[in-house]
């Protein structure tokens, strides 16, 4: 069996990152396999990949026609049982590739793409919305053979808004490794307090997510802003951290944190980090304002950390932590509801302790990598099996 994976890039991103936990697993199982890209990525996991020797192939720049061509051909030269792509851009060029060479297609589905909220980004364009997802719904059949979704949800919503009959469906969802910084958590949080000035006494929030509209940035920092105006004596006990790369919305999140200056004492930007689980590790909550999700790898990532959650009410995320167990919950977009779920992890204490060990539980319960990964290299198998 051989596996050739085909992604848009080896960047930031959750599916970067849970496709090369894969890559270390498929690798030490003997299994052959290589990886094509569609382009660099600066930020993200592209150094360690290269670093490590997995065999990497980026194309050439050029079109869409002729990205698929060069896909097509690599196909044919390398003969993999079964071609896997993630995300959209690589998605539609593979599906293209079928014109030119023949094999078994199997798409990642990662998020929900076509979710109506997506359109309330204003530098989402309606046209270029239904025209991707018609493009989507138009060349699936033929183009895809068949497609793991992460979260029921998103299986959910592919059957809906693109018609994906069940039987060419397959849920696994994304896990993580252990959090190795779990029996050293006082060193890491002493580091973390002499990296950014932060008192011992502080309850330590954490976010981990590009700045995209996808993720809420402007909802979590609206809900600090009514900390600082309405509950000082909360907004004293807490130091805000931030980890993620810029993106779509950092212009907005400028300009707000610009127009409410009041909130930088108690906020840090780190920026893209390549030490989140030790900052994780180091952190008391973890917060997750997103307005929509495919199923949020950062918090599972947060879980394995023995982090509380505060989060977004949203179906996928149900699939992923326990609503008033493990995490609290707010309506989508609702500031001051999020900050009265602040509010009540950041003083009590001992909810905090409680929500870490259900956190820790619920984590290895449903995440842990090495039973993910065998369920992906068995379906891989039977996928091997179909294709002959």
């Amino acid at each position: 069996m051989k596996i050739l994976f085909v992604q848009d890039s080896l960047g930031t991103g959750g599916a970067e990152r849970s496709n090369a936990t894969l890559w270390y697993y498929l690798r030490a199982k003997g299994i052959a396999f290589s990886i094509v890209v569609l382009e660099h990525r600066q930020e993200g996991i592209e150094r360690e990949i290269v670093g490590e020797g997995f065999p990497v192939i980026f194309l050439k720049q050029g079109s869409f026609l002729s990205n698929s061509r060069e896909i097509a051909a690599i196909i044919k030269a390398y003969k993999p049982t079964v071609v896997h792509s993630t995300l959209i851009r690589s998605n539609l060029r593979v599906r293209l590739a079928k014109l030119f060479a023949s094999f078994y297609h199997v798409e990642s589905l990662v998020n929900c793409t076509y979710d109506p909220i997506r359109l309330k980004d204003p530098r989402v364009g309606k046209a270029g919305f239904y025209l991707y997802k018609y493009l989507d719904r138009f060349t699936r059949p033929k183009g895809v053979d068949h497609s793991i979704a992460i979260t029921r949800e998103v299986e959910k919503h592919y059957q809906s808004q693109q018609g994906v009959p069940k039987e060419r469906l397959s849920v696994i969802y994304r896990g993580r490794n252990e959090n190795s910084h779990l029996g050293s958590r006082s060193e890491s949080r002493r580091k973390l307090q002499a990296e950014l000035g932060v008192e011992q006494e502080k309850v330590v929030l954490i976010h981990v997510g590009r700045q995209e509209y996808q993720k809420g940035h402007i909802y979590l920092l609206q809900a600090l802003q009514h900390l600082y105006a309405e509950h000082q004596a909360v907004w004293d006990k807490l130091t805000m951290v931030f980890c993620g790369r810029r993106g779509n919305a950092s212009e907005d999140i400028d300009a707000f944190m610009k127009k409410h200056s009041g909130l930088q004492a108690n906020i840090h930007w780190l920026g893209h980090r390549h030490d989140v689980p030790e900052l994780l590790a180091a952190a008391d909550v973890f917060v997750f304002p997103s307005l929509y999700e495919g199923l949020g790898g950062a918090l599972i990532e947060a879980q394995a950390a023995a982090l509380p959650v505060v989060c977004s009410d949203i179906p996928v995320l149900h699939e992923v932590v326990n609503n008033n167990e493990n995490a609290l919950m707010f309506p989508v977009a609702d500031a001051k509801a999020f900050s009265r779920q602040l509010a009540t992890v950041i003083e009590d204490g001992s909810l905090r302790k409680c929500m870490r060990e259900k956190s820790l539980q619920n984590f290895r319960k449903k995440f842990r990598l090495e039973q993910i990964n065998e369920v992906t290299l068995d379906f891989y198998r039977k996928g091997a099996h179909s294709a002959l």
